[in-house]
């Protein structure tokens, strides 16, 4: 699921014309050893960070319906997961870095989400169920002192980058099997020790739910 989406976002960056010419892509770890060997400008996407979005955690079951429209299991929702990548631009010299640097900017907030023609595999089966991967480019990437952090870990000059920001909903948990479908309506009897009377409940009937709910009223004798 992951490389598939290394391939959409890659995909959108490629399709663009960055300078004349389609982007070059590369998931590399931007260290000394691979900026010396690359041989044209080039994006770099480094996967950085990948953790739970606990704001969009819910609890509330997912419900999967068969062909005769009955509730066959139940399943966890979908979890939410940010994958930053900071992308940085590797060209011949600083104002090159730049020029590329922001035309990738430009082609990445033209959209809030993945579009669907970039979105394979996996992703396009996500897109089926009403999901989409959102986008968010150039927010803070945790601290003030990641990006010295990150070219100190990595063994090379600083450069600038942003960070793009990818919403992945995963599946979560396993399905379980939902009871057998309800064939009586369901009854409730309340009644005191004190009232030889007792309230009869009869909720819908599964065979006619528009007829609705009655009460009656009966001695337990």
């Amino acid at each position: 699921m992951l490389a598939d989406v290394d391939r959409a976002v890659a995909a959108l960056l490629e399709s663009e014309r960055l300078g004349g010419q389609a982007a070059k892509v590369a998931f590399d770890a931007p260290k000394k050893e691979w900026a010396a060997a690359r041989t044209a400008p080039t994006l770099n996407l480094f996967l950085a960070d990948i953790r739970e979005d606990l704001t969009r955690r819910t609890t509330t079951l997912i419900e999967e319906v068969g062909e005769n429209g009955i509730v066959e299991s139940r399943r966890q929702p979908f979890r939410f997961y940010n994958l930053t990548y900071a992308l940085t631009a590797w060209a011949s010299r600083p104002e090159d870095d730049h020029q590329l640097l922001g035309l990738a900017l430009h082609a990445l907030v033209q959209y809030d989400y993945i579009p669907e023609r970039f979105c394979a595999g996996e992703l396009a089966a996500l897109l089926e169920q009403g999901h989409n991967l959102h986008l968010r480019v150039g927010g803070k990437i945790f601290s003030d002192r990641f990006a010295t952090e990150l070219w100190s870990a990595m063994g090379t000059d600083y450069h600038p980058f942003l960070s793009v920001v990818i919403s992945l909903p995963v599946a979560a948990g396993v399905s379980e099997p939902a009871g057998p479908p309800q064939t009586v309506p369901p009854q409730i009897v309340v009644s005191s020790t004190d009232d030889p009377i007792k309230d009869v409940v009869r909720g819908r009937d599964p065979e006619a739910p528009e007829a609705g709910i009655r009460t009656r009223r009966r001695d337990q004798n």
